[in-house]
This record gives C-alpha cells, structure tokens and sequence, in this order.
C-alpha cells in the first residue's frame, strides 16, 4: 500500500478517535434502562442493516441501509450514543462480516463513518435539534435532522473520495462521481426513514422498528438489484463489441478503447453522470453498424477507397442505429450520438451534414475519440502516430473538423498520455500515404 494512502488512513483514525474522546467529554453518554434499551435496538438494526449490504459503482464500493438506523441514534440519543453505536457495529462487521478486507480498510471504514455520523450529530445539536426518548418534536427536529443528513453523506462520500483519489492518483470530483455512483441521490431521499425509525420507537417501541424496516430494506435490495442488471448489460454490450472486432486484429478493441477515451474527455469537460454514461454507451456502439464483413475488407485495404466503398462506409452509422434501436434499454440520445459520431464541426461531415452545436455533444467527443485512436493505430499503409503528432494533427483541425472546446482541453492537458494505446497487430510499413494528413484519413473511414 502506498506510503500517503496509509498517511490519509492514519489521519483519518486519529481524526475519528479525537472526535469520540471529545465528545464522551463533553457530552457524556445517559446511562439508563431507557438508554441501554434504545442502544442495544439500533445497534442490532445497523448490523442487521450491513448483513444486507450491496456492491455497486464502477470502483467497487458497497452500499448498505446502516445509516438509517445510525441516522436515528442521533435523534434518540444524540451524537455521543450516535457515534458509540456506528463504531461498535463498523466493529462487529469487520471482524465477523467483512474477514476478507484489510486491517486497513477496516480502521478507515470504521474511522470515515465515526467522523460522518459524529459530525453530523454535532450539527444536529448546533442547528437546534434536540434528542429525545420519549417523545420526538417533528416541527422542531426536522430542519436540524435535515441539516445533520447532509452533513453525513457529504463527509461518508467525501472522505472515501478523497482516499480514492489519494491512492490512484486521480481529480477529486472525478474519484466523487465513480464512488457514489447511482445511488447517491436514493440514499439521501431514504435518509428521512431515520426520522421514521425514530418516531416508531418511541411511540410503539422495539418490535415496530424491525417490522417497519422490512420493507424498507426489500426496496432497497431492489433499487440496487436494478443498478447492478443496468451494471451486467453494459459489461454484455461490451463483450458483443470485443467479440466482433476480434475478427480483425487493427479494429482489436477499438470502440472500448473509445468509450474509455470518451469517458475520460466527457468528466473533463464536467457533464453530468447521466449524460457521461450515455456518451460511454454510445462511444462503445458508435461502429457497430460495421458488423458486416465488407468493412473489414474496407478498413484493411491499402490504398484510396472507390466511390462505392466510400458509399457504403457512410451508411454504417445508420446501419448501426437500425442495430441499436433493437436493445429496449439504450437511451434515444446514445441512437443519436451513433447517427451523428462523423459529423463535422464545419458541416462537412455525414450523414446529415450537421454544424457546430447542432452536432450532439457525444457525438463530437466520440469524432475526436475515434480519431485519435485511428492515428495511434498502426494500418498497413504507416505506424502509430506518437502523442505529440497526435495533438498537433488534433489542433490543426479544431474548429472545422473538430468542436475546439475538446481539442483545446485535450492541448492543455494530459489526457492524451492516459489514454490506452493498441499494440501494433501486424509488421507496418512505416510509411505514411503523401498528401494525406492522417486525421482526415482516420475520418474518412
């Protein structure tokens, strides 16, 4: 494990016990049969809660329904209860749930969740909020819990961001947005069943807690069930694609190298992670209409193409769309973006000769993409281009070939350097067709 990643955890721990010392300090826990009652009911719901737990986003992560009932502690027995009862079942989890994990995910599991349900107890006091056993306030208690559900979720996903973006070496925001996946904004909306939690216990006691999180619990475990098919489809889709260009070695992962390229731009340029995943979908299909053997034949072909073959060669974006339109989940927009991935800035482009910003934006990103990994692809007729030709060639078409809002950001940065590169599938010639400047080459095909 790299030296700062076991830094950040370290911090983390020492941030989180400080935290517990500090408030069993000053605000000690009230020692009661009320209390213990209270306490024993929502630390056997939080465990029962991660037994349930579920894997999603792309980094891995897992989600579960423990912070409803750790959410809860706060409003019953406020944060030193709060914080007592997420770190005795982070505990009990990661000795007899999670064995598999690392004494050092473990300590920044448990830490990162101290800091995220101790921060947010605090809050709840200081917004006004008062903890209670018998008898909850709603009018009183619901802006401050409001202000407490916030807090938590921005320090749970902010801290595993970080940690992530520490230990790859990547944008905080961008590590932000792969950790939290789809599921971020549902778990916020489920955190008000904390309030709810709270309110049944004290109004009809410990049975009504469990039997109320029963169903809470089964539409959770759906939501995520259909995350996780969303999730099995597109790893289908990119099999469907490796497999067909496995037939032809200079087309060897091309589209995924495409979509990976795409991905990377589109968070560049700050879309949003609904419109990222469909420019990633779109990126992934945007040849698929060159199923059909003869653009293999096309594609490995030395020399001009003839009208007919440069006919053929702009019908494939339809041709994968009429493919496409088939698969009942794709999104309208990523047909779009297929349809339109040769368009032109300048309008010079098929197959409807759009211009500028009539152009869908994925489309553009995946124009550029493909051009950039037709250049650093080596083709009978000359070798991969390095980097730096790459970006030259890219520079010296934006604004006709290419929208220059992505070429610039791919000039000033070094995302050119992170993208993945094919090996060289045959011996290459190592000479270039004259006259013919390589990106406009890569376009016409």
């Amino acid at each position: 494990m790299d030296l700062r990643v076991k830094r950040t955890i370290y911090a983390t721990a020492v941030a989180a016990a400080a935290l517990i010392v500090a408030l069993y300090i000053n605000s000690p826990p009230e020692f009661s049969a009320e209390s213990f009652l209270a306490f024993g009911t929502l630390l056997a719901l939080s465990t029962l809660a991660m037994m349930l737990y579920l894997r999603f986003t792309e980094a891995g992560s897992t989600t579960s329904m423990d912070f409803v009932p750790e959410l809860g502690a706060i409003l019953l027995l406020g944060p030193t209860g709060a914080v007592t009862v997420t770190l005795l079942s982070e505990l009990v989890s990661g000795f007899f749930l999670y064995k598999e994990k690392s004494f050092h995910k473990k300590l920044f599991n448990v830490s990162q969740l101290v800091l995220a349900v101790g921060t947010a107890g605090i809050l709840f006091r200081w917004s006004g909020g008062v903890e209670s056993l018998e008898r909850l306030r709603f009018q009183d208690s619901l802006a401050p819990f409001l202000v407490a559900v916030l807090a938590y979720f921005a320090v749970n996903t902010g801290t595993v961001a970080f940690i992530v973006s520490v230990s790859e070496r990547r944008p905080f925001f961008e590590a932000w947005r792969q950790i939290t996946g789809g599921l971020i904004v549902f778990d916020i909306a489920m955190s008000p069943l904390a309030f709810l939690v709270a309110f049944l216990y004290t109004q009809y006691g410990v049975l009504a807690v469990f039997l109320a999180m029963i169903p809470l619990i089964g539409l959770r475990y759906s939501y995520g069930t259909n995350f996780e098919l969303q999730q099995l489809n597109k790893d289908l889709l990119r099999l469907m694609v490796k497999t067909i260009e496995a037939q032809d070695p200079y087309t060897s992962g091309h589209s995924i190298r495409v979509s990976e390229a795409a991905k990377k731009i589109s968070r560049a340029l700050g879309v949003r992670v609904r419109q990222l995943e469909i420019i990633e979908t779109a990126a992934l299909l945007h040849d698929i209409g060159k199923i059909d053997v003869v653009y293999g034949e096309i594609l490995r072909q030395n020399g001009p193409l003839t009208p007919e073959q440069r006919e053929l060669i702009r019908a494939h974006p339809d041709k994968g769309v009429d493919i496409i339109k088939s698969i009942r989940s794709i999104h309208p927009e990523v047909l779009r973006c297929v349809r339109h991935h040769h368009e032109r800035w300048d309008g010079d482009g098929y197959p409807a000769g759009l211009e500028g910003e009539d152009i869908p934006l994925g489309a553009r990103v995946i124009m550029v993409c493909d051009t950039i990994d037709a250049m650093t692809t080596a083709r009978p007729y000359r070798d991969a281009l390095p980097v730096s030709v790459v970006r030259e060639e890219l520079a010296r078409h934006k604004g006709s070939q290419f929208d220059a809002a992505i070429v610039d950001i791919l000039v000033k940065t070094d995302i050119l350097e992170t993208l993945d590169t094919p090996e060289p599938a045959v011996p290459t010639a190592g000479t270039r067709l004259a006259g013919v400047s390589p990106s406009l080459r890569a376009n016409a095909k």
